[in-house]
């Protein structure tokens, strides 16, 4: 029984000492610089990982502070971080006070580049992000190393001679750069193994996947490309392309995956949108059914306005035609429109299409069946059965597609009405969108998006939802969505679609501080009741903005304030999950 007493005490005892171990590691102390000129201080809280309360928690303290444990090598980390700075002779020292660690720096005389030698057979110049008369950082040292290694890989060569080197000198305090590369013989794409212990996916589905062929030349952006296309399957728990093998410049690469075993994933929640208000949704799908990548989804909407039921069947890699694949896809739903026009909807539709993705490019053909039933109650209520063949290109140039900064993208999209009896409607409606990003300085980004359309009726009357309306998160962003119908001056606008329509955004998206960020934008849109014909004079309505976003992984959260240039009376605010550009 003691012996028993005897254990219970020494377990307590351990377990306090753990506790009090634990709080005594946890204990943090303010830490303050001086003397730091050409290093910031927040350079210097990152090294220790200071704990700093963020900009926008006004109610705490102002105040950096560390773990007092790290006091033990808090010189040492510094001295070393600011050789790294290009600082080889900076003197550190810390001391304890009543207002916490205050460390003292003298950082002394910088390393600068005076010299750099380039020996190249390949042009290297955007690589080469060291600029002469600045202070040599280690970092930008390795940067360029792996920005030049990285165009040899892009460029097709793998097989280079380069050499880097950094002769700095303490008695003038300069670095001298000297960069050797002679790119050799181009690489090119081998044979491509695949090696799987699954059996439900053809070899040729994954190929249809691949953005290179054997004997291409070896480009390590096609491996992130078809990872990607891989991916975009959702049929896979691992993936790997091994290209570490070269054989006299030759390159085979080796896929091994391990198919998906959790198939089905659902996903239900109540939250609210601008344009819908107070919503419920339900998605599900079923990954890899029977294998070869195909897919079944079922995606349900709920709210006071608006209605969906929605499944979708995905077949990849139906046929082949001259090694240009073909996807299939069939979407049938039912949808419910009320409070948003004049006129209430009930939409039945079915659309089936065959599609092609590439490196840059996406094209579908396809063909569409509705039956739109229009209530009106100012006119009699009408029912429309359309039958159409439709088409869209994209061209997608982006660098990011969650979160792009730089390139273009540009998209069209066309469906005629088949007059296939005397009571259809017969018409012809496209829509043309062009994006363009840029970011030319301090991580401010220059969006711009474009869009025109145009609707030719040649028989019986277009059903009102067909029509052109504006407005929301992706269009106007003083106005709800699709709030504008044809636009009758700069401050008014009639609740009836248009047959043509010109929308332009443009905006400048600035950092705030680590994952948030600004911006401004304005917003501008034409919709007439003329067909084909544009008529811009006094008829656009312009709004402008402040937004705020705050950068997650799957795209950022943004918030957007707008309002009309001319009649501020007409303004909204916009959530939103997802770039617009």
């Amino acid at each position: 029984m003691q012996q028993k007493i005897g254990r219970y005490l020494l377990i307590i005892f351990l377990f306090t000492l753990m506790l009090f171990s634990k709080k005594v590691d946890s204990v943090l102390t303010p830490i303050i610089f001086e003397g730091n000129n050409l290093v910031t201080t927040s350079d210097l809280e990152d090294v220790v990982g200071a704990d700093k309360a963020p900009f926008y928690a006004f109610w705490k303290d102002d105040v950096s502070k560390i773990d007092i444990k790290l006091r033990a090598r808090l010189n040492e980390t510094f001295v070393l971080f600011y050789k790294n700075e290009g600082f080889y002779e900076a003197n550190v020292s810390h001391a304890i006070t009543s207002e916490g660690i205050k460390v003292a720096i003298k950082e002394n005389r910088p390393i600068l580049i005076k010299e750099i030698e380039i020996n190249s057979d390949l042009d290297i110049s955007k690589e080469i992000i060291l600029i002469k008369n600045t202070r040599f950082r280690s970092k930008d040292f390795s940067v360029m190393k792996k920005n030049i290694r990285k165009k040899l890989l892009l460029e097709g060569y793998c097989s280079p001679e380069l050499k880097t080197k950094a002769y700095l000198s303490l008695e003038d305090y300069s670095a001298r750069i000297v960069i050797d590369l002679k790119k050799k013989k181009l690489c090119h794409f081998g044979k491509v193994n695949i090696e799987t212990n699954s059996s439900s996916m053809d070899n040729e589905i994954i190929k249809s996947r691949l953005h290179f062929e054997e004997g291409d030349v070896f480009d390590i952006s096609k491996i992130q490309e078809s990872y990607e296309s891989l991916y975009a399957l959702d049929s896979f728990d691992q993936l790997n392309l091994d290209y570490s093998k070269k054989f006299y410049n030759v390159k085979p690469v080796n896929i091994k995956y391990k198919e998906i075993g959790k198939k089905i994933h659902t996903r239900m929640g109540i939250g609210y949108a601008t344009d819908l208000k107070v919503q419920a949704k339900l998605y599900a799908e079923y990954k890899n059914f029977r294998g070869n990548g195909k897919k079944i989804v079922f995606d349900g909407l709920y709210s006071s306005i608006q209605k969906v039921v929605e499944t979708r069947f995905f077949v990849p890699y139906v046929f082949s035609i001259n090694g240009y694949h073909l996807d299939f896809q069939n979407s049938l739903g039912y949808a419910e429109e009320q409070d948003i026009h004049e006129f209430d909807e009930r939409i039945l539709y079915n659309r089936f299409y065959l599609s092609h993705a590439s490196s840059d490019w996406y094209n579908s053909l396809g063909l569409g069946l509705e039956q739109i039933e229009t209530l009106n109650s100012a006119t009699n209520n009408r029912t429309d059965i359309l039958i159409y063949p439709f088409m869209r290109l994209v061209y997608d140039k982006r660098d990011s597609k969650l979160n792009p900064k730089n390139g273009l993208y540009f998209s069209h999209e066309m469906e005629y009405g088949l007059p296939y009896s005397a009571d259809s409607t017969s018409y012809l409606k496209y829509i043309d969108e062009l994006r363009l990003m840029y970011t030319p300085f301090y991580d401010t980004t220059f969006s711009a998006v474009g869009r025109i359309g145009s609707i030719q009726v040649y028989k019986n009357n277009m059903p009102e939802s067909k029509k052109f309306f504006a407005g929301g998160a992706f269009s106007n962003r003083a106005y709800g969505y699709d709030r504008i119908g044809i636009t009758e001056s700069a401050r008014k606008h009639t609740p009836f679609g248009g047959f043509t329509l010109a929308n332009l955004s443009v905006e400048a998206n600035f950092p705030l501080y680590e994952s948030f960020r600004g911006a401004i934008f304005s917003d501008n849109t034409m919709i007439s009741d003329n067909q084909g014909i544009w008529e811009f004079s006094n008829k656009v309505l312009t709004s402008a903005g402040l937004g705020f976003r705050y950068l997650t992984p799957i795209g950022p959260f943004k918030i957007d304030m707008g309002f009309n240039v001319n009649d501020t009376s007409e303004n909204a605010i916009h959530f939103q999950v997802g770039q617009s550009f």
